[in-house]
């Protein structure tokens, strides 16, 4: 029996006091419906983190089951929530069955930023036919990071998101990884949005703000004043 009942009060249905709102995807994935989630509080809403797969957002290929996608959401307005991209990774399922005994993992991580100011932590991965050295696997992550360093700056936000999510910038990585070593596999295994331009500028006004007089937590040597002695004295004296 309920707690409520037994002092005899209603107990109060929760589910009742909440809005159902529609998540949509972010621009990247032309803002097609994902979820349909409950919510009490719309304030509280804002910047909560849905995790989808790619397969959800684009429904063309089961293999994209493979790629979860992480979207966060920004504005709720008439019960629709527009949402940015905040992140992807391959399911851990699918990085395991990746792994064979007698090859090698190459890993390479890194922070880049776009042309619109984005900035990511992007984890790329190689497996190899078969064991390779240390200086093959030194190599192949130089081939990587330059080839993300020369692409990823003149890419706009949703160019950036299209190619890290539906496998191009992994082929382009698997084509100079093949000139160094047998490579069966190349990917972008994560990436995590760091910081945004509204986040910069948000910042800098912050920190712009000028501090005034009227600041009660500033304080300055010329606020403090000193008693006398003298006057301290003649007071516990009355």
């Amino acid at each position: 029996m309920a707690k409520g009942s037994r002092r005899g009060g209603r107990v109060r249905d929760k589910w009742r006091d909440k809005q159902w709102i529609i998540v949509n995807a972010p621009p990247a994935f032309d803002k097609v419906p994902l979820n349909y989630i409950p919510i009490s509080d719309i304030n509280k809403a804002k910047g909560r983190v849905i995790e989808n797969t790619l397969y959800d957002v684009l429904k063309q290929d089961p293999t994209q089951h493979q790629t979860k996608i992480f979207v966060q959401i920004d504005r709720i307005n008439s019960g629709m929530a527009s949402t940015i991209f905040k992140g992807h990774e391959y399911a851990k399922e699918f990085l395991r069955s990746l792994i064979r005994r007698g090859s090698s993992m190459i890993n390479f991580v890194d922070e880049f930023t776009t042309s619109d100011g984005y900035v990511f932590r992007v984890s790329a991965t190689a497996f190899s036919q078969r064991r390779i050295n240390s200086s093959k696997k030194h190599e192949i992550r130089l081939s990587m990071a330059k080839l993300l360093t020369e692409k990823i700056p003149v890419l706009s936000l949703n160019e950036f998101v299209k190619e890290v999510t539906m496998g191009k910038m992994s082929s382009e990585m698997l084509d100079v990884a093949k000139k160094v070593a047998s490579i069966r596999h190349v990917g972008v295994r994560k990436t995590k949005l760091i910081s945004s331009p509204i986040q910069v500028n948000e910042e800098k006004i912050d920190s712009e703000v000028p501090v005034t007089e009227a600041d009660p937590e500033i304080s300055t040597e010329e606020d403090i004043v000193t008693v006398p002695k003298e006057e301290i004295e003649k007071e516990e004296d009355t």
